[in-house]
């Protein structure tokens, strides 16, 4: 099944949390553009990176979730000794997060980098 081995080929392991909670999670890397009407027009944005994973993997505090504008994903990659830290948000109040088939298994996480 192509959603079990994406994570491994496009992404990988990478650490959500929420305050004190914290699940690791396998998932696949992506980016989305944004247009953003203001009183200047259209303008594009993107996200960093977007992380696309299943739904039920989100267990925070022993409870499913759904994502949150601040939460956090860390990337650790062990063979560079470093992680890049990316908090969970959208550009113009859009939503952080949307479903990426109708019944609402996988979801797509936008984020911006912050270390």
């Amino acid at each position: 099944m192509l959603s079990s081995t994406l994570p491994t080929a496009a992404g990988g392991e990478v650490i959500y949390q929420r305050g004190d909670d914290r699940v690791w999670i396998n998932a696949t890397w992506g980016r989305t553009e944004f247009q953003i009407e203001d009183s200047d027009g259209v303008r594009i944005e993107h996200s960093d990176r977007d992380f696309i994973f299943a739904a039920t993997a989100l267990i925070l505090g022993g409870t499913l979730a759904t994502p949150q504008r601040g939460d956090r994903v860390t990337i650790v990659r062990e063979e560079h000794g470093d992680q890049q830290v990316f908090e969970v948000l959208a550009p113009g109040g859009s939503q952080v997060y949307r479903t990426c088939d109708p019944e609402g298994h996988v979801l797509r996480v936008h984020s911006k980098r912050m270390t």
